[in-house]
């Protein structure tokens, strides 16, 4: 009996795992992969030209104070766009591909350490297989996944905020946890603001998230009792709290945000209940519109913990199996709070958020579900099974069907879905691009060209050249006009 544990065990944390983890990571850089036929669009041609003329940080500036663009008071999307432009040639591939790379790396050092904080031992596979199922899902499940990821004037706005955040959150969690051994470095203080200050600049949903979590860390700090160790941390996230917070307030009283403001007002009572009606209603349309592959998310940390136990490789902390009860319960209502967070900038200048927006929500939604399945695999796991070796090898083939088969199968699917249509789009850009660059070296400076479809709700050039695609286009040429036809 003995050995046929150990077999089990072996198996499962050698194999199970390492193809897991390799599945996974396929998928993700599958996601990755599409990045390389992103191209400019719409806005990339505006902000393009508005960086060029200028340093990122003159850019900026200029932009914030202006404030004629409606996305004016977003300081660092703009700030990023300059530095992607500092790449050269092909830049807005190589910082979307890095992106989507960087945030699947950026969730697993966040599982890592949270899981370190929270005291739990488990083979650091585990944390790869958690963190690349979140980035897995996350993708898989946005609701605009071109506009989100592959236009990069929104992708700053949408997921550049997230990637940075993650990392934010890891050193975060990771100074925390170094702070029960020893003092955290005075340097890291300022760096943390900073940090928090960038990341709220790239636009009002993820700064308005950021001020709502961190409350809620420093709610959870204060009240777990006064200590050296637990006053360094509060000072930490506190600091974070700061530079979140003082980015709110630097886009709200931008010049763009104030023209709004003055115009429509602010009624904080309707806009907070809008927000959580229409986070709810968020929820629910998740869970009917992709209900198995939320299922499969919560599924996978469900068989992973509960197999865990099974094996007795995980070490976890003797909490009560009223505190897991309690944390079952909580869960749920803090991700509508967070989603709630998210939406309430939208709700203001615009009413239900537009696909795109609801990226972040859906990030949230997914290790909502992906915590309850792992707390239940926590109870369960004390539950006593007649056929135990059975059932541990029917939760373990079935756990290589989600974690293994299902991600490779979605990332195919997502590729013939998607794939011809990016590629033939970047071909016909492609070509473009070259006729206008010769025309441009012939000197011409009026041109009429073919115009290119709309892809996925992003506009193209219109036959108008002073609409205001064509302008930005003409500008980032350097031409007078532009014209498609």
């Amino acid at each position: 009996m003995q050995s046929a544990a150990k077999k089990f065990e072996f198996i499962f944390t050698r194999y199970v795992m390492g193809l897991s983890v390799l599945a996974l990571a396929f998928a993700v850089g599958m996601f990755a992969y599409l990045g390389r036929f992103s191209r400019y669009m719409a806005d990339d041609y505006c902000e393009a030209v508005r960086v060029r003329s200028s340093s990122p940080i003159d850019a900026t500036i200029e932009r914030y104070l202006a404030g004629a663009h409606r996305a004016a008071d977003r300081y660092s999307n703009i700030l990023f766009v300059g530095f992607s432009e500092l790449l050269g040639n092909g830049n807005l591939q190589i910082t979307i591909v890095s992106l989507v790379i960087l945030w699947g790396l950026g969730l697993v050092w966040c599982v890592h350490e949270i899981r370190m904080c929270l005291k739990v031992i488990w083979p650091v596979a585990c944390d790869f297989f958690l963190g690349m199922s979140l980035a897995f899902f996350g993708l898989l499940l946005a609701p605009n996944l071109f506009q989100t990821v592959y236009w990069r004037s929104s992708m700053m706005t949408h997921f550049a905020p997230l990637v940075w955040g993650t990392f934010l959150l890891g050193f975060l969690m990771w100074q925390a946890r170094y702070s029960q051994s020893a003092s955290i470095a005075l340097p890291v203080y300022p760096v943390v603001l900073i940090a928090a200050f960038i990341i709220a600049g790239f636009s009002e949903p993820p700064a308005a998230t950021m001020v709502t979590g961190l409350l809620l860390i420093l709610a959870m700090l204060w009240f777990r009792g006064r200590t050296v160790h637990n006053h360094h941390q509060l000072v930490l996230f506190a600091c974070a709290l700061t530079g979140a917070l003082a980015g709110l307030v630097v886009m709200f009283i931008s010049p763009a945000v104030t023209q709004v403001t003055e115009t429509r007002g602010v009624n904080i009572l309707s806009i907070l209940g809008k927000s959580f009606h229409y986070s709810y209603l968020f929820v629910i349309d998740s869970l009917k519109t992709a209900p198995l592959p939320l299922f499969i998310s919560a599924f996978l940390p469900l068989a992973l913990v509960w197999l865990q136990r099974q094996v007795g490789v995980v070490t976890l902390p003797s909490w009560q199996r009223r505190s897991i009860w309690l944390m079952i319960a909580v869960v749920p209502f803090l991700c509508l709070l967070l989603i709630a967070a998210g939406f309430a900038p939208s709700v203001y200048g615009q009413g239900y958020p537009i696909e795109r927006m609801r990226f972040m929500a859906r990030t949230f939604l997914i290790p909502a579900l992906m915590l309850e399945g792992a707390l239940l695999g926590w109870l369960l796991g004390e539950v006593y099974l007649e056929y135990a070796d059975a059932a541990q090898w029917a939760v373990l083939v079935l756990l290589m069907g989600a974690a293994v088969v299902y991600p490779l199968r979605a990332a195919v699917n997502v590729y013939q879905s998607n794939g011809p249509v990016y590629r033939a789009y970047a071909n016909q850009w492609d070509a473009r691009d070259a006729e206008i660059q010769a025309l441009t070296k012939q000197g011409a400076t009026d041109i009429t060209i073919e115009q290119l479809d709309t892809i996925y709700g992003v506009n193209e050039y219109k036959e108008n050249p002073t609409d205001w695609i064509n302008r930005c286009a003409a500008e980032f040429y350097g031409l007078k006009t532009i014209r498609a036809q």
